[in-house]
């Protein structure tokens, strides 16, 4: 059976629900995470592999190119648009919340980045359809470790982009079925869970030990800046380890069914990243983070982290993910010429700002 006219695997709906409501939260934990200890926990616990999991899925299901293929204009169309409208609502809501932050069209550390590197991920694969993936996957493994020596930072999200790039390409040269397949084995699923409860403890018990790992594995800080005496790349393969295995044992710890309601929430976590960090901002703003923290411990940690699952929930819901699909449709409907034509003038506003506003 091609796969084309496959079924649907529940399971990766259900994964995508899990890891973007882990997103939602890590968004709003990361302002406690100086006051709080079991935040700091969970935070470099999360951080271990809810971007990696979440830029393999993407790649997982990116239609690999053939010799004759071309990228898909109207999808990098629509998210070069979405990524800009996302990176102009987060700079003008801190701006609102009286920070001093300037506005980099090319870069910078916000939500938006994970849009910009898939629209350079899909091209990169492009770019190679025709090199061999035992030659790309490896090629990755080595940018990612070698991109820690070099001053990258935020500048185009390129070290974010070197360091996740193989993560990207592992599910892209995959298919749905193979890692479905892989991950329902007994001895996996109970090695992954076994993996995943003791990495989890550590995070706890080991906190000071584990914990500036997490400027690893945020993707976007050469190893000179690390907290880590002596940080280098063995630490950057350390980190892809413990990824590798969490991603392992998600997917093969969450079930293949579907779950009323939820499992078609996982169908709409592009929706949930593009609202869920302006909330943030707004419930910031109000003052509502304030109050909760006043309620006194733990019972703020308990709101805290209820109020998230909440939220990723709610967002989850079709009515948010509606105007972004509006869009796709919008953007589907034009010629490629004229995709063409937008991209070029959204890139040459982009440099018209970062020259008329430094950041």
């Amino acid at each position: 059976m091609s796969e084309k006219f496959r079924p649907r695997i529940y399971k990766f709906d259900n994964v995508k629900l899990l890891v973007i409501t882990l997103v939602v939260i890590g968004s709003f934990a990361e302002a406690f995470t100086e006051r709080s200890d079991m935040f700091r926990s969970w935070f470099v616990f999360v951080f271990s592999f809810n971007a990696p999991l979440y830029i393999f899925l993407s790649g997982l299901f990116q239609k690999q190119f053939d010799k004759g293929a071309k990228p898909n204009l109207h999808k990098i169309t629509c998210y070069l648009i979405l990524g800009y409208i996302l990176k102009i609502a987060i700079f003008a809501m801190r701006r609102w919340n009286g920070e001093d932050v300037g506005l980099d069209m090319f870069g910078g550390a916000t939500l938006e980045w994970y849009i910009f590197v898939i629209i350079m991920y899909t091209v990169t694969m492009f770019l190679l359809k025709r090199v061999h993936r035992y030659i790309v996957f490896p090629l990755t493994v080595v940018l990612g470790i070698v991109a820690g020596f070099l001053p990258l930072g935020d500048e185009f999200y390129l070290m974010r982009y070197f360091v996740f790039l193989p993560f990207y390409t592992a599910g892209y040269y995959l298919t749905p079925m193979r890692v479905r397949k892989f991950s329902h084995r007994l001895n996996v699923k109970l090695t992954g869970l076994a993996f995943m409860l003791i990495y989890f403890v550590l995070c706890f018990r080991m906190r000071e030990t584990i914990y500036p790992l997490r400027m690893l594995f945020t993707g976007r800080n050469p190893y000179s800046i690390v907290p880590i005496e002596g940080c280098t790349f063995y630490h950057r393969m350390l980190c892809y380890g413990i990824s590798a295995v969490l991603i392992i044992s998600v997917i093969a710890c969450i079930p293949n069914r579907k779950a009323p309601l939820l499992t078609k929430m996982g169908r709409n976590t592009l929706g949930v990243y593009f609202w869920h960090y302006p909330l943030v901002l707004l419930l910031w703003h109000f003052g509502v983070f304030d109050m909760i923290t006043e309620l006194g411990d733990p019972l703020w940690k308990v709101i805290v982290l209820t109020l998230a699952v909440i939220t990723s929930l709610i967002l989850s819901l079709s009515v948010f993910s509606w105007p972004l699909r509006k869009l796709e449709e919008l953007v589907k409907k034009l010629p490629l010429p004229a995709c063409i034509a937008i991209d070029g003038v959204i890139i040459a506003a982009a440099v018209a700002v970062n020259i008329l506003f430094p950041y």
